[in-house]
């Protein structure tokens, strides 16, 4: 936070950026080209707004996330094409469709038994008695019997 209370944004400001001479006169997208004066311009990265959402869209490798498509470069990098809210904090493996919801990956949540596999509720001894599920999912699953 500043010192107004505003967060600072991570993008460059037409308005005081590119009139002056110097390095702060010849911001510019290392990828495409364009000027602070013709889009916004990521700060960090020196990439503009069009690059980014480009990126996100296309779901590059070394800059967006493979599973939840956010933009984090450092993240991406470390975690090999995922980012931390992708990969598992017990085994390291990314599961973005089971994290979310449990807070593990499928495996270490089958492996520790003590969430519901479908909606991820906290329930270890209705999980052991319905091999996996809790007793609301257990219900509403198909037996093999009815399928």
């Amino acid at each position: 936070m500043t010192v107004a209370g505003k967060r600072k944004s991570p993008w460059l400001d037409p308005n005081k950026e590119g009139r002056a001479k110097g390095r702060r006169g010849k911001r510019y997208c290392a990828r495409c080209g364009n000027t602070v004066q013709q889009t916004r311009i990521l700060k960090a990265y020196n990439l503009c707004e069009f690059c980014v959402q480009e990126m996100i869209r296309k779901k590059e490798r070394n800059w967006v996330c493979l599973g939840c498509g956010r933009f984090a470069p450092t993240e991406v990098k470390a975690g090999m094409g995922y980012c931390r809210n992708c990969l598992c904090p017990a085994c390291g493996r990314p599961d973005p469709v089971a994290i979310p919801k449990l807070g593990l990956c499928r495996a270490c949540a089958e492996t520790a038994g003590v969430f519901c596999l479908r909606c991820g509720k906290e329930a270890p001894a209705q999980v052991r008695k319905n091999q996996g599920f809790c007793d609301l999912c257990a219900q509403r699953r198909p037996t093999p019997d009815k399928l």
